[in-house]
């Protein structure tokens, strides 16, 4: 991507398109050319075949629909041929809600979270439709009768969703939240149905709730339901016409009120969150650059919470994994959420004059380990002069001029404007779609149960057992030390479980032991090797990796069973597995010490539950019951997170056992002594521990450089 020249060198500076998908912001004071700057980062993704969503409150963003001067960009040393490219590949659409200057679209409050979605996601969209209804209805959801409502509406929504009974319009919500009792004939439970009614909110503030549902089906407030195309992130990425990319520009302006403004954008971000919970996790690729030009009012700092900045601060977050790119550009540092900024991984600093805008900076830069000396030049840069800090293009900033921009640049359009710059082709595209009020073909994300809430039960969830004992899946994060040991722990046991097999299977034809033993272990290790090879060869793709995921449990247990079988035979002479034995043991070791590893993950995140009681049944009945339970994204995030820890504590206990076993063969204690067969049993062990352990940390650092 060709963003401008370097001040001291004058050679081109070519960001790669991967900076797109760890956030980017442009910073700097009114006239700096922060907005000029993502302008250019839109035209090169653009160019790079990335269709974009930018959010444009005053209107100048809008002039991207218009073509530069092709000889005044070739003057200022722009490259022709590529604003030719532009010409030819940019769809610029102005999409103007409640108006018809340029494509009307409308917003579909009604429309549930949609996909197949972990546990925590599936409570978090829900959540963001609750809080969308509370906002329309005039409550702020940060005070305490505003929180009461969004409670209540979240309820209420989820159980009709359940039922079947989820409101399409304002009229049926404003009749539902008068009389939730209504769903009780659609198969509610009484007794839940009456906690929801009575439980949240008085009966005047439901009516008054009603009231106010039932007016936003009039008047000006209607129009953003009903006008124009409805909002729906996979209509704004596809062209219109084959070859082109998408360029959409939602021009605030035509929304009167802030208010409006706030609800639209909030609404907004619950259909892009929803759409990007959908696209593939892991991605390295950018599927859709989003732009919010003047992030301030909906991005403020602490304790400021406006309806959208939730929803944008989860895009942020989040959005890198699924291919969504977040861009953001701001005038105002000291105004904007820190922790928003913290998300982008290259910023564009242009001038900053006030001492204030520049401490935020030096703040900005010390957290992500910048350098703090250029601090000091801001004041000094001209319009279109920018330092970039990108890390993964340079270790230091770069001193930037912007190039040209391929479109022009100006003043804000005006609702007439915007109107001239619309044409006929787009608009009968539009009208094609506004007709009726369509549905996405993804099927709507029904919300758990109320017993799968209480439990954390979710069949969406992906099991972390299945990392330990049913794949291989982990060794793709080799910079984790707990995953290489983990997939060299699953390639040994699978070895040694065909091994064995065959040795069995030779005694038996011998007739030195039974047949049931051989069919068995042929059964384990056929059932282990196809598991392993599932998620091997087909990652995270399919339902079948899915299905094994979920049964990894029964089968990590039963391959934990079957070794300790083996060690166990073998010491009581059903069978002889010769010089095999010291594998099972090793096997035995390794595959036990996951186990182990896995129940402290577990008592450190309190999913193993014993609840202490006199009838020792149903303490055990209760912690085998918790040991069932899915851990969540940000669980098995946290697991990750402390791997360094775990590897650390363990290895200290490793070598604490080692010293004292050291010890007891230096002074001779009890019955240890180097050629006892106890005390070789320990130190094959320890060896086997000590292996793993070199094999993690060799294949880490060879990963590392």
């Amino acid at each position: 991507m060709q963003i401008g020249t370097n001040r001291n060198t004058d050679e081109l500076v070519e960001l790669p398109e991967s900076i797109l998908n760890k956030h980017v912001a442009m910073l700097g004071s009114t006239g700096s050319g922060k907005t000029v700057a993502a302008k250019i980062l839109i035209e090169e993704a653009t160019l790079n075949g990335i269709p974009s969503v930018i959010v444009d409150p005053q209107g100048d963003l809008a002039r991207l629909a218009i073509i530069g001067d092709r000889a005044t960009v070739t003057e200022k040393g722009g490259d022709a041929d590529r604003s030719r490219a532009w010409e030819e590949k940019a769809e610029v659409r102005i999409w103007t809600p409640t108006k018809e200057s340029g494509l009307p679209i409308c917003l579909d409050p009604f429309q549930p979270p949609l996909g197949e979605l972990k546990r925590a996601d599936l409570q978090a969209a829900w959540d963001m439709m609750a809080s969308g209804f509370t906002i329309l209805a005039r409550h702020d959801i940060e005070k305490s009768n505003g929180a009461q409502v969004k409670a209540f509406l979240n309820e209420l929504l989820m159980e009709s969703a359940r039922l079947g009974q989820l409101p399409g319009n304002f009229v049926e919500l404003s009749k539902l939240v008068a009389n939730p009792s209504s769903l009780i004939e659609h198969g509610g439970e009484e007794d839940w149905i009456s906690e929801i009614e009575n439980g949240f909110v008085k009966a005047l503030v439901r009516e008054e709730l009603s009231r106010r549902f039932n007016a936003l089906d009039s008047g000006v407030s209607q129009l953003m339901f009903s006008l124009g195309v409805p909002m729906d992130i996979e209509t704004l990425i596809q062209p219109s016409t084959s070859g082109k990319i998408p360029v959409n520009i939602l021009y605030l302006n035509s929304l009167g009120t802030d208010n409006l403004r706030h609800s639209f954008l909030q609404e907004f971000g619950r259909r892009m969150y929803d759409w990007m919970l959908n696209q593939k996790a892991d991605n390295d690729e950018t599927n859709l650059l989003f732009f919010i030009d003047e992030v301030a009012p909906f991005l403020p700092s602490d304790p400021r919470r406006p309806p959208a900045k939730e929803i944008i601060k989860l895009l942020f977050k989040q959005g890198r994994k699924y291919g969504l790119s977040c861009v953001l550009a701001t005038q105002n540092v000291a105004d904007v959420d820190y922790k928003i900024l913290g998300q982008a991984n290259s910023i564009f600093i242009g001038r900053f004059q006030t001492k204030q805008d520049r401490n935020k900076i030096g703040d900005l830069l010390k957290v992500g380990g910048g350098d703090q000396s250029l601090v000091d030049e801001l004041p000094n840069l001209k319009p279109g002069e920018f330092q970039l800090v990108c890390p993964d293009f340079s270790k230091t900033a770069t001193p930037l001029n912007l190039r040209w921009l391929y479109t022009e640049h100006g003043s804000a359009l005006s609702e007439d404007e915007v109107e001239e710059l619309t044409p006929k082709s787009l608009r009968d595209w539009a009208n094609d779609r506004s007709i009726k009020r369509s549905r996405p073909a993804i099927p709507p994300a029904i919300p758990l149960s109320r017993e799968q809430m209480s439990r954390g039960l979710d069949g969406s969830e992906q099991p972390f057992e299945s990392h330990l004992m049913g794949g291989l899946m982990l060794l793709r994060d080799p910079k984790d030390p707990l995953s290489v040991m983990l997939g060299a722990t699953n390639i040994f046991t699978a070895a040694t479980l065909l091994l064995t097999t065959y040795i069995l299977g030779q005694s038996w034809i011998d007739g030195d032991s039974s047949g049931y033993l051989p069919l068995f272990g042929s059964l384990i290790s056929l059932i282990a090797c196809i598991a392993l090879g599932i998620e091997t060869l087909l990652g995270d793709e399919g339902a079948l990796v899915q299905r094994v995921r979920q049964r990894a449990r029964p089968i990590q247990y039963l391959i934990l069973i079957w070794v300790w079988v083996l060690w166990f035979g073998n010491r009581a002479d059903w069978y002889d597995l010769g010089w095999a034995s010291t594998l099972v043991d090793v096997a035995q070791t390794i595959t036990t010490l996951f186990v182990v590893l896995e129940m402290a993950h577990r008592l450190r995140l309190g999913r193993l539950n014993i609840q202490f009681d006199r009838d020792p049944l149903n303490m055990m009945k209760e912690a085998i019951h918790s040991l069932r339970l899915f851990l969540s994204e940000s669980e098995i995030a946290v697991m990750r997170a402390t791997s360094n820890e775990v590897m650390q504590a363990f290895r200290g206990l490793t070598d604490l056992v080692t010293v004292c076993l050291l010890g007891l063969l230096l002074f001779e204690v009890g019955e240890f002594d180097i050629e006892s067969t106890f005390t070789s049993e320990i130190v094959l062990r320890l060896f086997s521990i000590y292996a793993l352990q070199l094999v993690s940390r060799v294949y880490v650092s060879m990963q590392k450089d």
